[in-house]
């Protein structure tokens, strides 16, 4: 399930590409594979031996079987919107590069959410029908249900905030003034948002006190909804991701979507993206610094590779990294020949970073059990949280994942992967005192499989409270599957327990954390664009708009790609992908 990849030994010569691609997220593959889509000589660079960052898949094996692994998906599962053309971000991505073929969907209609404040559980289930609407209104009363309703209709109808949130791709946006230029054919689209737009980038909760949503439980599901997107509540949630999903979850014939093989099979084919395109991804490869040059405005002209290899980049470096680890790479750049103009440049970025909060981080279970006895319709997805209280409160929510019940071949036959994780509700702080300096640095500052970044395992008090934390964990899976600790228990099972020291160390993340969130006195997070204070240096991810999310992540490295070739470039693509309705 691994993608392909090249492993870079360190070499004296110094090799030049048009574009160097500094991490391999959705973000960071999905810029890499545009790129070269767009002609321009492109090369990836992971600091990991597997790509896609929070997305990546990994491999063990058991005593269940020599030659059929465990094959867990690190992060993200329940996904919708790839598998028909449409709207989606990274399935048009997929599209413009070629490689959308290579991955085969199984489609479902939704997950189950368990309240454990009454013990009642109820299906969200997709689609144009009443189902979630009758669910709804046997958990919550009928007020529930005709709020919901009402809003829902008006939320979907023509014209309605859930299309509007859809009529801009980011195929026509880019960074700077020439963004007037690409987005000239979306002229009257734009026009037609009018009054719109300040809801769509307002928080949601404003849109739900404009229309009148009172029911107490409803608020919290909304509430449920935006933190499932974006780790914080409605009130502070831009409203657009939030009526993008409910257009996903509720238009007719809308189905979620898992793809077959994990989710490294959508890493493998944006790998394959770039490859079919000349592009390079290599693995191992952890950029140390930024090769600032000064020209009048500071510019950056390459990296530096931990093993001290040179790599130059003619039209530009995206940076890929969390925008407080891009801060620090920064910082690790500076030297006593750095000049002003670039220190000025340097500390901007760091003073960015340290404008933008953060969300929490995450507490994972992954688990590979015997499945005998488990019931046939056992579901794919779940959701277990205690809706008596804040929705966001400290480990309140934890997703649920069994892909194999999609797809057996994830496990040695007769077993169920199961992954659960805290969503974004564990706190960093109980974690940071077994670091080497006791505090978070902004980088972990060696490569994520060295023996030296797993010391803090090692250190006093860390199993302990490794095991008190991912208790929640456990008792989430009772709720689905009552002695799932007796399964885990047998021989040829797998029990892993990952922390937000494990969340940091792999995915490279400032403090483990699932994203950006707004500043104390904002109701919504602030995120900048693809351009950087300095020339030729760019970001994607989710520190850069449109933010968290496999859509806003890919859309983000769709924005940078545009942003490093002409609109002219731009324009092509976006008719190529119209003649095949790939694009709206």
């Amino acid at each position: 399930m691994k993608a392909a990849g090249t492993d870079l030994d360190s070499q004296n010569e110094i090799e030049e590409f048009d574009v160097v691609v500094v991490g391999s997220g959705i973000g960071g593959l999905s810029c890499a594979a545009l790129s070269a889509k767009y002609g321009l000589k492109t090369l990836c660079l992971e600091a990991h031996d597997t790509p896609g960052g929070v997305a990546h898949t990994f491999e063990r094996y058991s005593s269940a079987s020599r030659d059929v692994p465990f094959c867990f998906d690190s992060g993200p599962s329940l996904i919708s919107g790839l598998s028909q053309k449409g709207t989606n971000p990274l399935r048009q991505v997929l599209d413009a590069v070629g490689t959308i073929d290579q991955v085969e969907f199984k489609t479902y209609d939704g997950w189950i959410v368990h309240d454990t404040s009454d013990g009642k559980s109820f299906k969200v289930t997709t689609g144009g029908g009443d189902e979630f609407a009758r669910a709804l209104e046997e958990k919550a009363g009928s007020q529930a249900r005709q709020e919901f309703e009402r809003f829902r209709d008006k939320m979907l109808a023509p014209r309605g905030l859930s299309e509007a949130s859809t009529y801009i791709p980011p195929f026509a946006l880019r960074g700077g003034i020439a963004a007037v230029a690409s987005l000239a054919r979306y002229t009257l689209k734009l026009l037609s948002i009018g009054a719109q737009g300040a809801y769509l980038t307002g928080p949601f909760s404003k849109v739900m006190h404009d229309n009148d949503i009172k029911d107490e439980f409803l608020r919290k599901w909304f509430d449920y909804l935006a933190f499932a997107l974006s780790g914080l509540d409605a009130a502070h949630t831009q409203t657009a991701p939030v009526v993008y999903m409910m257009r996903d979850l509720h238009n007719p014939n809308a189905v979620l979507d898992y793809p077959m093989g994990g989710m490294g099979s959508l890493i493998d084919a944006l790998v394959s993206g770039i490859q079919k395109h000349q592009g390079e991804l290599r693995l191992n490869s952890r950029v140390e610094k930024m090769i600032l040059g000064d020209s009048g405005r500071p510019k950056c002209e390459g990296v530096v590779l931990d093993n001290g290899k040179v790599i130059k980049a003619r039209r530009g470096v995206v940076c890929n990294a969390p925008l407080w680890n891009m801060a620090r790479i920064l910082q690790d750049s500076l030297d006593e020949n750095s000049t002003s103009q670039a220190r000025l440049a340097v500390e901007k970025v760091q003073q960015n970073a340290n404008q933008m909060c953060m969300t929490g981080s995450f507490m994972h279970l992954h688990l590979g059990i015997p499945s005998d006895g488990l019931p046939d319709d056992l579901e794919c997805h779940h959701s277990v949280l205690d809706f008596s209280i804040d929705v966001t409160a400290e480990q309140n929510m934890v997703i649920i994942s069994i892909p194999t019940v999609f797809d057996p071949s994830l496990a040695p036959a007769g077993y169920h992967i199961v992954h659960a994780y805290t969503a974004a509700c564990d706190s960093f702080e109980p974690w940071e005192n077994f670091l080497e300096e006791n505090r978070e640095v902004g980088k972990v500052g060696v490569s994520p499989n060295a023996g030296v970044a797993s010391k803090y395992r090692q250190r006093e008090g860390y199993q302990q409270l490794k095991d008190e934390r991912a208790e929640v964990l456990w008792k989430a899976v009772e709720c689905v599957i009552p002695d799932v600790r007796e399964r885990a228990k047998r021989k040829g099972s797998i029990s892993l327990i990952g922390t937000p020291l494990t969340h940091r160390r792999y995915n490279q993340r400032f403090r483990g954390t699932y994203g950006p969130a707004p500043a104390p006195d904002k109701d919504i997070w602030e995120l900048g664009g693809s351009l950087t204070p300095i020339k030729h240096l760019l970001a994607c991810g989710d520190t850069t708009f449109p933010g968290i999310g496999l859509p806003g992540v890919a859309a983000s490295g769709t924005i940078a790609a545009n942003t490093l070739v002409s609109v002219k470039q731009q324009n092509q693509l976006m008719t190529e992908l119209k003649q095949q309705g790939a694009l709206q």
